[in-house]
């Protein structure tokens, strides 16, 4: 309240002192949103209470939803897909060739690390928006490669998998955190909109994809053409979607330069390291539980009730049908519980992230007892803590970072995120020796 009457008396000060002609009320609010902004250092705060009202009460905008699976289906390349791409290229699964195939795949991990921080000097010339734009531009190049020149052309060149999963990765480090942060001023709503774009992304090409792949024989190269075709239309909807610089409330939303943000850190980094640091071990748990889980049920068929108890099998691939829908369930409905409960102090948002880390750390946990029917369980709570995770800090961010920081803060929390990730995608062999115990079973843990 104090702050309202302060922001009050300033406009009418200031409309005392200028001639109503020379500047608009539109103008006039927002500089007075740039002067106030510096002075608001409150633990609660963001840049103003006003601004809560206004974006709080905005409709959502489901096509925010459809923007994000679009784009993001470009990264499920990373998933069974790629063994696909591996077999039409002709590669063994041991053998240099394969080690470069492997780590060939590793530059999405790198490439959208890097781009992460590193878009905020690389595309400084460029609004926010143009960036998303561009980002759109080069997910559609990398993932056009292999339908074209492995599946249609028939090439077996190798080089096209570090350009295809390089292109991915250099987008995604572009696309994800800045697209969160350009639709910032459409509300909560439809952000919470835009984030189960992810999970929904996976579960169309994994559940759904792989379903039609092993009822109707349909071809694999179909569902690498349906995630090229998702990019111009990803485009179109962007589009009519994106807000201009200025909207909704008439105050600005241009964001500071990166070395900006830096400097001016004790009003919003130091409270985003218990974010960070989750978002860390988040990161971890979800790419390296997932491959080791690939890894350990390698057989035709998956024992559910432990390696040694034979009674009741499934085939490999209805497992992984089941495992990709308990995932899909749980990372989608996180996020959407994220924005429904009312989280609104610091202290809150610390508890709702303790709550997330748990559950990151027991699925961990469980899937290490090597007991396949769990692993449906403790894949659930890994993803649903990551999910959880996502909303909880993408609200908070958008609450109480000023607004001027807003990219800054999304580009830092999701490069230390990529960063774990790089630590669990290189320790899988060690995760999945927790589960095999160095032994080999008839349905799992298959040294090949």
């Amino acid at each position: 309240l104090a702050l309202v009457a302060h922001r009050c008396g300033a406009y009418r000060a200031a409309s005392k002192r200028r001639p109503a002609p020379l500047i608009s009320a539109r103008k006039m609010r927002a500089n007075l949103e740039e002067s106030s902004s510096e002075e608001e250092t409150g633990e609660e705060s963001g840049d103003s209470s006003c601004d809560d009202i206004s974006t709080e009460e905005l409709p959502g905008r489901p096509s925010a939803m459809l923007v994000m699976t679009c784009v993001i289906g470009g990264y499920t390349l990373i998933g069974p897909l790629q063994h696909d791409l591996k077999e039409a290229l002709q590669i063994p699964d041991a053998g240099a060739a394969s080690e470069v195939f492997t780590q060939s795949v590793a530059f999405v991990q790198w490439g959208k690390t890097f781009m992460t921080l590193g878009q905020n000097v690389l595309l400084s010339c460029f609004p926010t928006v143009h960036r998303v734009y561009i980002a759109m531009a080069v997910m559609f190049c990398g993932t056009m490669i292999p339908p074209l020149f492995v599946y249609t052309l028939g090439s077996h060149w190798i080089g096209w998998v570090p350009l295809c999963y390089g292109m991915i990765g250099l987008a995604l480090g572009v696309f994800e955190c800045t697209y969160l942060s350009v639709i910032s001023p459409l509300g909560p709503a439809t952000k919470s909109w835009a984030i189960m774009g992810f999970p929904a992304a996976f579960a169309v090409v994994n559940i759904l994809g792989q379903s039609l792949m092993a009822l109707v024989n349909l071809p694999v190269k179909v569902i690498f053409w349906y995630i090229v075709l998702c990019q111009p239309l990803a485009i179109v909807v962007f589009r009519h979607l994106a807000p201009h610089d200025t909207k909704m409330d008439g105050k600005s939303y241009t964001q500071s330069s990166i070395t900006g943000s830096l400097r001016d850190w004790r009003s919003w980094l130091v409270r985003m390291v218990p974010f960070l640091l989750v978002n860390i071990m988040s990161h971890f748990v979800m790419e390296s539980v997932l491959p080791a889980v690939f890894n350990t049920y390698n057989a035709h068929q998956v024992s559910l009730w432990g390696p040694r108890d034979e009674s009741v099998l499934m085939k490999k691939t209805w497992f992984m049908v089941v495992l990709s829908i308990s995932m899909a369930v749980a990372d989608m409905s996180s996020r959407k519980i994220g924005y429904v409960f009312e989280i609104t102090t610091t202290r809150h948002n610390y508890f709702a992230l303790l709550f997330a880390l748990c559950c990151s750390s027991l699925g961990l946990y469980l899937t290490t007892k090597g007991i396949a029917i769990l692993t449906w369980v403790s894949v659930f709570l890994a993803f649903f803590g990551s999910g959880f995770n996502y909303a909880i800090t993408s609200r908070y961010i958008d609450r109480h970072v000023p607004r001027k920081h807003n990219l800054a803060g999304y580009s830092l929390w999701m490069f230390v995120g990529y960063m774990g990730a790089i630590a669990g995608a290189v320790l899988v062999t060690m995760v999945r020796r927790w589960i095999c115990h160095g032994d080999e079973y008839t349905y799992q843990c298959h040294q090949h």
